[in-house]
């Protein structure tokens, strides 16, 4: 039988992994005070743990970059230039705009894994308790046989479950970190050109027939639909829809989409034989030749 002494220390066990995961995915700012004293009554010493640039940020400033660049010269970047980058603050520092909306982002994102956390540690109980109660009811079953079938079921029963929690945990993290990206790439393109600018949506190989349906004229390899921005950010998101009413929107169109937004650029044209953008002859003579330079770690580009 499991105590209730026991079933909160496997709880608080399971409890300790997930928010050790949400500290160093989120960062400390995104974490509650009961979620630090948590860690500091499980003996985990914050601050060796708190990091500079956690991933999620690192994730909008990598969308701001990208969006910041040119195609080619994002091609070229590499993990080592990125975080040199970052080490050395060449980037420019958030507007409040920007801090309001990626704090905004990051608290819907640790809503998200916090749900899973709950989730997990409630399955957890209702595992252990209804273990309890088939040793109750087996009374027949001799004890030293009674225990060694109740840990193995038990064992199994969670083992199963983690695998489950694990994809979970995969889905919500993998499409939030797309969404914050896209976030980034957003906030960048607001900034160069406003909020009414014309984007699209970079839909790959192997993209679902969502994607395809909501981001294509004519099926892979067709020309990308052209919105409004605004109209993106009107849309919201598709999160708690049917399939049939999902639109087009800013980040993930499902969990694990990967479709990147971009500037539809005015100087560029769809060629249906290359199947991407070219720069319309009569606008290359008139391209503006003034640059800025920016540094990426030690790399020099020039935007």
């Amino acid at each position: 039988m499991y105590t209730a002494s026991d079933i909160q220390q496997i709880v608080d066990t399971i409890n300790k992994h997930y928010s050790l995961l949400m500290f160093t995915t989120l960062g400390s700012e995104a974490m509650s005070e009961q979620d630090k004293l948590f860690l500091m009554s499980q003996g985990v010493d914050i601050d060796t743990i708190k990091l500079q640039f956690p991933e999620y940020s690192q994730m909008f400033l990598l969308g701001r970059l990208t969006a910041l660049l040119k195609e080619q010269q994002a091609a070229q970047l590499t993990q080592e230039d990125f975080q040199k980058y970052l080490e050395r603050g060449q980037f420019v520092p958030l507007s409040p705009r920007e801090q309001a909306e990626y704090e905004y982002s990051r608290a819907k994102t640790y809503n998200h894994l916090k749900g899973l956390a709950n989730r997990i540690e409630g399955a957890t109980r209702d595992i252990l308790l209804e273990d309890n109660k088939k040793q109750i009811i087996s009374e027949e079953i001799s004890t030293g046989v009674k225990d060694r079938l109740s840990v193995k079921s038990v064992v199994s029963n969670i083992g199963h479950r983690t695998e489950e929690w694990s994809r979970d945990w995969e889905r919500i993290v993998r499409t939030e970190m797309q969404d914050i990206y896209n976030q980034g790439r957003t906030s960048e393109i607001i900034e160069k050109h406003g909020v009414d600018v014309e984007v699209w949506k970079q839909t790959y190989e192997g993209a679902c027939r969502h994607c395809i349906r909501l981001h294509l004229t004519n099926g892979l390899g067709s020309k990308p639909i052209v919105f409004k921005l605004s109209e993106l950010i009107k849309n919201g998101t598709n999160i708690g829809l049917r399939v049939a009413d999902w639109k087009a929107v800013i980040g993930p169109t499902h969990p694990y989409c990967r479709c990147d937004i971009r500037h539809a650029d005015p100087a560029k044209r769809w060629d249906d034989e290359l199947k991407q953008w070219v720069f319309k002859e009569i606008e290359r003579k008139v391209i503006r030749t003034s640059k800025i330079k920016m540094m990426v770690g030690d790399k020099e580009f020039l935007i």
